[in-house]
């Protein structure tokens, strides 16, 4: 079972899958790979960057700059979300996350991309939270910081709105075909990574209440979105009871950030 958190500069000498997680927030991309190696029971040793690690720690080590990292023993680190839950399956492939059909899964992966990918659902909320901290006078020194991160551009941001919308319409058409056949998940008749995915990028949507997800109130916000049509959309829908239960029947309450 998981072990730490230690320091990047611990977990380096380190055998086994290490996993690199940023701490305090609840990014939905390291909330997810925290659920998959959860759900799947593998040995891991969680990492957070700490005050011990030098500047450039994460980068030194991985090659990139963002959170969540994945590094099996000597392999290349796997940074991406798609890695990391190919990568997942490959250590334990039961319980499954993914389909093994081929035509299923490409079908699969593109739903994924939808949600975690670029201009997916989180990424798209990510846009929309730059760009309110951007417009603020004087403008909010985390959302520069991000905006120079991920190369802000404001034709990018004016698209975030309608595509989260776009996103969160193709899962609750999904959730209500899934509930048609009786089925509980939202992609076939098991747990798939999609119902995990979305139950962690769903936080910074609606997040879950604050005795479930210990956010400090002052970043509240900045998780929640701004438009009533989304609300309206979550509200009908019941994607919101649906990421609950993914979080009572597999996940880890209250989440650990």
């Amino acid at each position: 079972m998981p072990s730490g958190p230690v320091s990047i500069s611990q977990a380096r000498g380190l055998p086994g899958l290490r996993l690199v997680v940023i701490q305090g927030v609840p990014s939905p991309w390291s909330q997810a790979a925290k659920a998959i190696v959860r759900v799947k029971g593998i040995d891991h040793t969680l990492v957070h960057r700490t005050a011990d690690d030098p500047p450039g720690a994460l980068e030194a080590w991985t090659g990139q700059a963002s959170f969540p990292a994945a590094l099996l023993d000597d392999e290349r680190p796997r940074s991406g979300w798609a890695e990391i839950l190919l990568l997942a399956e490959r250590l334990a492939p039961a319980p499954a996350l993914v389909p093994r059909d081929p035509a299923e899964r490409a079908f699969f992966f593109g739903l994924c991309h939808e949600v975690c990918g670029e201009m997916g659902l989180g990424w798209c909320r990510r846009l929309e939270g730059v760009a309110a901290g951007l417009a603020k006078t004087p403008p909010d020194p985390i959302a520069k910081w991000l905006g120079d991160k991920y190369r802000y551009h404001p034709e990018s941001a004016a698209q975030a709105p309608r595509r989260v919308r776009d996103v969160l319409g193709l899962l609750a058409a999904l959730l209500a075909e899934a509930r048609a056949r009786g089925g509980p998940y939202l992609f076939g008749p098991t747990l798939s990574a999609l119902d995990l995915y979305w139950a962690t990028f769903c936080n910074i949507v609606s997040p879950l209440a604050p005795e479930l997800l210990p956010l400090p109130e002052p970043l509240r916000p900045m998780f929640t979105s701004p438009d009533p049509e989304v609300h309206a959309l979550l509200a009908k829908s019941g994607l919101l009871e649906h990421r609950d239960r993914i979080y009572r029947e597999h996940l880890e309450l209250p989440v650990v950030l």
